[in-house]
């Protein structure tokens, strides 16, 4: 079996608003949809901080939004920069990971309001990770497949 971890700042899932660390303004509105249970079918995800992305744990998914970032040659500052990293991070099979599955899905303005997934104006990518299952521990997330 395949452990790997990630470490994370937070540990929580959220009951109401918005995390407390510094979100920017362009994705203010799309950690609210992903922090919301109503984009989850009713189940509330647990929420994580990264260096480099906002993470959310849903079952055994894992939703991974890099923050719009432009670092020591490290870019990811545009919705296209964030685009290419998600087909990247595909074309590589998300191998550090040993996932399941993993693909792109867009963060849609569709109807007045933000979606995740589907037809309509995309404002965001987001990378879904598919495991046979996401464990959550103080500190870590942990995806875990069948060897």
């Amino acid at each position: 079996m395949f452990y790997p971890q990630i470490p994370s700042r937070q540990t929580e899932t959220l009951r109401r608003g918005l995390p407390n660390s510094p979100i920017a303004a362009e994705q203010v509105e799309i950690v609210r949809l992903l922090t919301d249970p109503e984009t989850f079918g009713g189940h509330a995800p647990a929420y994580f901080d990264t260096a480099v992305s906002h993470l959310f744990v849903n079952g055994s998914h894992l939703y991974v939004l890099r923050k719009p970032i432009d670092d020591d040659g490290f870019r990811c500052a545009t919705v296209n920069e964030r685009w290419d990293w998600c087909e990247t991070q595909c074309m590589r099979g998300v191998s550090g990971f040993g996932v399941v599955a993993a693909r792109p899905l867009p963060i849609v303005r569709r109807e007045g309001r933000l979606c995740l997934g589907g037809p309509g104006s995309i404002r965001d990518w987001v990378l879904k990770i598919t495991c046979e299952s996401v464990t959550v521990d103080p500190g870590f997330i942990t995806l875990r497949r069948a060897a």
